[in-house]
């Protein structure tokens, strides 16, 4: 199975708008990885993001480019920063037999969920920038044996979403 976490960009100031919605730079950064995903030929069978304005709209840009229907997309409270990692990998694995995933959602949560899939727990320290992504191969959920074949952030984004 394949996982792709991806933390959303920044939100605009609550003081600008309460709801916090993406900026305009982490919009880009979003539609950026978007065209990645496209050349790379990624397909995805499940699209998950937490209960946030930005981590909705992220996972919306994310499935639009990919043509995956946005009304399926699975809004889940698990996948805040502040969420558990056993809850966020028990609901991957209610999503079997998906076989490819993209979960949008927030530090710490996606930090320690990628820990987690690849070492059992804290051990690894893996930084997620706004608006990076990473992909995991899972043989199976819940797993604690993850390879990560690659963490990407913004910069590297644009380097490979540009012709």
């Amino acid at each position: 199975m394949d996982v792709y976490l991806m933390r959303s960009g920044t939100g605009l100031p609550s003081d600008v708008d309460q709801a916090r919605p993406l900026s305009p730079v982490a919009r880009g950064q979003a539609q950026m990885a978007a065209k990645v995903f496209v050349r790379l030929g990624v397909t995805l069978e499940a699209v998950v993001c937490a209960r946030s304005l930005r981590a909705a709209q992220t996972a919306e840009i994310m499935a639009q480019a990919l043509d995956f229907p946005g009304t399926s997309i699975l809004a889940e409270s698990s996948f805040s920063g502040t969420g558990q990692v056993d809850a966020a990998m028990a609901f991957l694995a209610g999503l079997a037999p998906a076989r490819s995933i993209l979960c949008c959602g927030h530090a710490p949560l996606l930090e320690h969920l990628a820990s987690t899939l690849i070492s059992g727990g804290p051990a690894a320290r893996i930084h997620f920038e706004h608006g990076g992504i990473g992909h995991f191969e899972v043989p199976e959920l819940p797993t604690r044996a993850a390879v990560l074949h690659w963490l990407l952030g913004p910069a590297q984004l644009r380097l490979l979403a540009t012709p």
